[in-house]
C-alpha cells in the first residue's frame, strides 16, 4: 500500500480529517476502525466514553474485573486494560504521526473511546478534528489544521497531551490491579514502539522516517520522567482469592 496524501485543491469539499481518516482506514484491511479516529459530532452517544470520565464512570475498573472474572488472571488483565487505553489514546496517533505526519489533540477532553459488546474498546474519535502537521504536509495552513515547527516539536505535543490523558487512566488501574504505575507505563512503550515500527510497512512509507518520529515521541515521554523505555513485569496472579472489591460509589455504565 502507498498512501497518496491530497492537497486541499484535490479534495474538493473533503476536509483534511476526513482524507487523514481514509488513510489510516487503509492501513489494516479488514479492521479499518483499528488505526482510524472518528469525527464524534458524527457519532451517536452510544457506547461512547469521554476519556476525563474514563476513571469515576468507572469503565476503567470494570473492564479490569470483567477481563479478571473470564480469565482468573490479574496479569492479563492489567495488560488487556493497559493496552486498550494505550492503544485508544496515543497508539492510534502515532500510526498517523510516523506515516503521514498528522496528529490529533489527544487530550482528556477532546477524546473518546467507544465500548465493543464485550465491554472492550474498539475505537476512538475526538470533539475538536483539528490536525496538527508539518510544515511540508500538503495541507498545511488549510482549514482545521495547525502547522507545528518540527518533527520533534510535534513529538513533544502528542507526548504532552497522551501523558495528561494516561495519567489517571493508569491511576485507577494501578488502584485496581495492584500493579504499579510506572509497569503501565512501560506498555505504553512497547505500544508506541510497535506502531512505529509496524505501520509504515502497512503504510508503504519510510521505515527510517517512522522509527525515528516513534523515537522522538519515546524520548518525550521518557524526558517527562515516565518508565517507557523500562520493560517492567506485570503482577501475578494471587494464590487463592479474589480481587479486593473497592466501593467507588460508581454504577454499572452498561
Amino acid at each position: 500500500m502507498t498512501i497518496s496524501i491530497l492537497s486541499t485543491e484535490m479534495m474538493g469539499t473533503r476536509t483534511v480529517f476526513d482524507d487523514t481518516v481514509d488513510v489510516l482506514g487503509g492501513l489494516r484491511p479488514g479492521y479499518p476502525k483499528f488505526y482510524s479516529i472518528a469525527d464524534l459530532g458524527a457519532q451517536s452517544r452510544r457506547r461512547w466514553v469521554p476519556l476525563e470520565r474514563a476513571v469515576d464512570s468507572g469503565r476503567v475498573e470494570m473492564m479490569f474485573r470483567d477481563y479478571f472474572a473470564e480469565s482468573g488472571d490479574i496479569r492479563f488483565s492489567t495488560y488487556l486494560v493497559a493496552d486498550a487505553f494505550a492503544h485508544g489514546v496515543i497508539g492510534r496517533a502515532v500510526a498517523s504521526f510516523v506515516t503521514i505526519g498528522r496528529v490529533w489533540d489527544t487530550g482528556a477532553e477532546n477524546l473518546a473511546v467507544r465500548t465493543d459488546i464485550e465491554g472492550g474498546l474498539d475505537w476512538a474519535g475526538v470533539r475538536d478534528t483539528s490536525l496538527r502537521m508539518l510544515p511540508d504536509d500538503p495541507s498545511a495552513g488549510s482549514p482545521g489544521t495547525v502547522v507545528l515547527p518540527c518533527e520533534q516539536a510535534l513529538a513533544h505535543w502528542l507526548a504532552c497531551r497522551s501523558r495528561s490523558t494516561l495519567a489517571p487512566v493508569f491511576d485507577g488501574l494501578a488502584e485496581v490491579s495492584s500493579c504499579s504505575v510506572e509497569t503501565l507505563w512501560s506498555v505504553v512503550g512497547e505500544c508506541v514502539l510497535g506502531a512505529a515500527t509496524i505501520v509504515p510497512t502497512f503504510a508503504g512509507t519510510s521505515t527510517e522516517t517512522g522509527y525515528r518520529r516513534g523515537q522522538l515521541v519515546l524520548q518525550a515521554l521518557h524526558d517527562s520522567g515516565l518508565a517507557v523505555r523500562r520493560r517492567s513485569a506485570l503482577p501475578r496472579t494471587p494464590g487463592s482469592g479474589p480481587i479486593p472489591v473497592r466501593d467507588r460509589g460508581w454504577r454499572s455504565v452498561r
